[in-house]
């Protein structure tokens, strides 16, 4: 009697808790299970999204995003222009005293030239016949003109492949005086296309004029300028009929 009763009351506490009621009461059971799928869910997508974020195909695309060009419209950067090399100098060679036999040979020949007053000769020794002395001028320099002695060459190496700056020692010997008189030629020598020397009497471009000028003070060259400058003086000094004639020659 007592079950049945028990069994009454329940029932129906039951149906008036209503269907819904059974169900949030029957699933409060259950809190973790449900916690738990929450959890996972949640973890696994935060994780897949932790994933994407941080993954290397992430940077590369952002890199590549940000490598794509401004739209139409958006002026570009101007480039810096590179600035202009610094010209290097042209090398300087040393000033040598002898050494070189046919460059020796070569002026050996021209001063026999210039003492015979052999003008065809001394126009096929230059790169420009028309551009030494006249025919003139030479005769008169040399009319009393003995002998040319002494002659010394002082070679320097032109920046120009085959090509030399030439210092000319030599002393003239005129008729009837006793004393020579010392003298310093310069020369540009070049070597030409059939590989024989002519003195350069064409125009010089200005890098070469300048350089070809410049080569005068160098130590060397300045020290045998000043020499044979001495030497000259020292020789008018010593011989009065020298001088004459001299000053007279350059009336």
């Amino acid at each position: 009697m007592k079950r049945r009763i028990k069994r009454s009351v329940i029932m129906t506490l039951i149906y008036c808790m209503g269907i819904g009621g059974l169900t949030l009461f029957v699933g409060a059971l259950h809190p973790v299970s449900y916690a738990d799928n929450i959890s996972k869910n949640e973890t696994d997508s935060a994780g897949s999204l932790s994933e994407t974020d941080n993954s290397p195909e992430n940077d590369i695309t952002l890199q590549t995003f940000n490598a794509v060009p401004s739209p139409a419209g958006t002026p570009a950067p101007t480039p810096t222009p590179s600035p202009s090399p610094t010209p290097t100098p042209l090398p300087v060679f040393e000033l040598k005293k002898g050494g070189y036999p046919e460059i020796e040979k070569f002026f050996e020949d021209y001063y026999v030239a210039v003492n015979s007053c052999d003008y065809t000769l001394l126009q096929s020794l230059v790169t420009d016949p028309n551009n030494i002395q006249p025919y003139s001028e030479l005769e008169k320099d040399t009319r009393f003109l003995d002998d040319i002695r002494d002659i010394t060459c002082y070679v320097m190496k032109s920046y120009e492949e085959g090509a030399y700056i030439v210092y000319v020692y030599h002393e003239l010997k005129y008729v009837n005086i006793k004393t020579t008189y010392p003298k310093l030629d310069k020369f540009y020598l070049i070597t030409d296309k059939d590989g024989n020397f002519k003195i350069f009497t064409s125009e010089m471009d200005e890098p070469l004029k300048e350089y070809y000028e410049g080569r005068d003070n160098d130590e060397k060259v300045r020290e045998l300028i000043e020499k044979t400058d001495e030497k000259a003086q020292e020789a008018i000094n010593k011989d009065e009929d020298l001088r004459i004639y001299l000053e007279a020659l350059n009336k």
